[in-house]
Formats: C-alpha cells, structure tokens, sequence
C-alpha cells in the first residue's frame, strides 16, 4: 500500500481525521506555512499544535529511499507522530527513535499514540519523551544498534536550536549519515543550515525547493549516486530560483504602486 495513503488509514483507526496537503488558495486566510502540512483533527479541533510533513514530502522522502536504505534512523521532533510513521513504513528494515521534548501534553499523547501505532503494526521504532541536544546521545546509545545512518531534523525552529540539533547528532552518526532538515526556508533557517555545511566539509547541502516547507539535505559525496537523482528532482535550478524571487519583487513592488496611487 502506498506510504501516504497507510497512513491516513492508520490515524483515522484510531479517531483522528487528518488535514494535509491543503492550498490557501481554496481556504482564503491561511498561510502558506501551514496549511499544505499535516494536522490532525478530533471534536473538530486540532489534536495537537504541532504538525507533520506535507504529502510532496512524503514523496520525497520515497524518492530519496528507492535506492537508499539506512539502518538507524534518529528524528528530533515528533510532535504526534506523523514525520516518524512515514519514515519508518518507508524503510521497514531500519530501526527508527525518535525524540520530543513535549512542551505540551498534546506532545506527550503524540509519543504515547506513536509508540501504540508501532507496536499494534509491528513498526521497529519507538517515540522518546527527550530532549535534543542533551539526551540525544543517550538515546542513540540504549535504542539504536549502531551509529545514526539518517537524521531528520525538526525540532526547535530556530538557527541556534538547528545548529544543536546537528552537532548533538553528528558525533554519534556514521561518516555516511545523510542530513535532512525540515522548514529551513519556510523558518528562515538558511543562515543555519549554511553554516553546517560551510562548517562541515565532509558534506555537500542542497534547499529542496520543490518541498512545501523548503527542506534542505547535507550528505557526503559518496551517497551522491544512491540519493543524488532525488535530490536533483527536488531541487530547482538556481537561475530559476533567482528568477522566480526577481519577478516576486517586481509584483509586490507593483502592487503597492498600484495601492498607494489610488489612496
């Protein structure tokens, strides 16, 4: 069954409808940040703050594992479980930990509903009431046989926080470890994400610009063959980027023209 479409499945057993993959476009007064991701909703309101990865993401991350296959996979961020599922139906043969600092008790029931799911469809992972980057160490070392293969980061949307989360990882990870972080540039998190790969020459980053929330992925060039057609798919060109910002810019600027001559 395909990865998504089990997933939706597997929440709505349990009592959840699942919001996802929405435009604002169709919703006026939503935001772009938001509304393409993943809630879930029970009594008509959302079950928790915290969200999950779009559907294009879940698409990705299929892309990046057709030919990829690590064996311990660590997420910092598990909010209500979402992120961690997917990956690990993605990569059944992969022991996958997950962390979340649960700041609410809504982040509490995520771990609690996320380890349930895991043992009642026999998923070899297990969601961890910590918090990153103290514990992260500790973690790895009790529920992971081996160093980290792949690390998802979307924990604290900060650079500072970002920049803890990977050197919390990094020095419990294997020299092959591929790096994917989430809403780098939904977030403003570039100037961190740049400072990881210029800090890290044994990596090589790209912005995913074709994912909702503006992924970016660190990996080592020898990973380029099995993960590198994906990231290609995922990424635009750079020109293209520029010029997609330029006309931007001229639109805005447009629009105001317009707004203040009629005033």
């Amino acid at each position: 069954m395909n990865a998504f479409v089990k997933l939706v499945n597997i929440y709505e057993a349990y009592g959840y409808s699942v919001q996802t993959g929405l435009s604002p476009l169709h919703f006026p007064g939503h935001s772009w940040a938001d509304i393409p991701f993943t809630y879930f909703i029970a009594d008509e309101k959302r079950a928790a703050k915290g969200g999950g990865i779009a559907i294009a993401e879940i698409y990705f991350l299929d892309a990046l594992f057709s030919h990829y296959r690590p064996k311990n996979i660590f997420v910092v961020g598990n909010a209500f479980g979402w992120s961690t599922l997917a990956l690990s139906i993605l990569n059944p043969d992969a022991r996958v930990v997950a962390i979340d600092a649960c700041p609410r008790p809504e982040e509490e029931e995520g771990i609690r509903l996320t380890n349930q799911i895991a043992s009642d469809f026999d998923l070899n992972l297990i969601a961890v009431n910590a918090r990153s980057p103290e514990q992260v160490a500790e973690v790895a070392r009790i529920h992971l046989d081996g160093a980290i293969d792949f690390a998802f980061i979307d924990g604290g949307h900060t650079n500072e926080q970002q920049n803890l989360d990977f050197g919390a990882i990094k020095p419990v990870a294997a020299e092959d470890c591929v790096y994917l972080f989430h809403d780098v540039i939904n977030f403003m998190l570039l100037e961190s994400f740049t400072k990881i790969i210029q800090e890290t020459p044994s990596l090589e980053g790209h912005v995913l610009f074709r994912t909702p929330s503006g992924m970016a992925i660190g990996f080592p060039q020898s990973m380029k063959p099995l993960i590198g057609e994906a990231i290609h798919a995922f990424s635009e060109p750079d020109a293209q980027v520029q010029s997609l910002l330029e006309t931007g810019r001229n639109n805005i600027t447009a629009q105001r023209n317009g707004n203040g001559s009629k005033s």
